[in-house]
């Protein structure tokens, strides 16, 4: 059976109403017997000075997939006013580095991973790699459409095996925002049965009402049965390159 994993880059959980929707949304998925992969940017709640541990567990303690989440900012800047990424070397693997051992230090070292603002690079996967990581979501199903011009940007249209000196990593690519599934995704699915669908949502998009309603209508139309956290697709996958979870 093919998947759809629904994730969620969770930027935003230290922020109350935002944690509020999420729990809703989560606890409703789990009675429902549905998993979705959170993939969580814990940095933003150490510099707020808030602690998210517990809500990291209960998401986990919901059967919900804890994965990681990672901007490369300078420093602490990270409000959309005044935010700068830094791509050197050293900022890719403290960034990543630092993320890794929070969620760990909640009891949830995560094995998936997908990069802030997609950015992705060799320094990135070889960085994965060394933490132990068993898949990346950082590149993106190619789009209809003239191409993006970002050079951060990566496409794959099927999963890919990154191999280093060190070790492999699954590249799993992310098909699209939830936006984007009700554009052009959900007829993509039903051309390209045979490929994993990975479609996100940010965790601030409950705040609205359109994001909402959108998350209600895809959870209807996708079957349960066929929603599994990120973790499942790469199991699926994982004889391309002899990985295992």
């Amino acid at each position: 059976m093919i998947f759809t994993t629904l994730a969620f880059h969770a930027e935003k959980l230290h922020q109350p109403q935002v944690w509020q929707q999420v729990l809703i949304a989560a606890r409703w998925m789990a009675e429902h017997g549905i998993r979705a992969t959170f993939f969580v940017y814990p940095f933003p709640a150490l510099v707020y000075g808030e602690n998210i541990a517990e809500r990291v567990r209960a998401l986990a303690s919901l059967g919900h997939e804890i994965a990681q989440h990672t901007h490369f900012y300078a420093g602490c800047n990270i409000d959309k006013s005044n935010k700068v990424d830094d791509l050197s070397r050293n900022n890719i693997v403290h960034c990543l580095r630092r993320d890794f051992e929070t969620l760990s230090a909640m009891g949830h070292p995560p094995r998936g991973f997908t990069a802030g603002s997609w950015f992705v690079s060799d320094a990135v996967l070889d960085e994965l790699v060394d933490l132990g990581f068993v898949y990346d979501c950082s590149a993106q199903i190619p789009k209809p459409g003239p191409p993006a011009q970002d050079p951060r940007t990566q496409w794959l249209d099927a999963p890919q095996i990154y191999r280093s000196e060190r070790g492999e990593l699954l590249r799993l690519p992310t098909t699209g925002s939830l936006g984007e599934w009700f554009k052009w995704g959900y007829m993509a699915r039903r051309k390209n049965s045979h490929i994993h669908q990975i479609v996100y949502l940010h965790d601030f998009d409950l705040l609205t009402l359109r994001g909402r309603v959108m998350l209600a209508g895809f959870l209807k139309i996708i079957r349960r049965e066929t929603l599994q956290p990120t973790s499942n697709a790469a199991e699926q996958y994982s004889d391309l390159g002899g990985l295992s979870l």
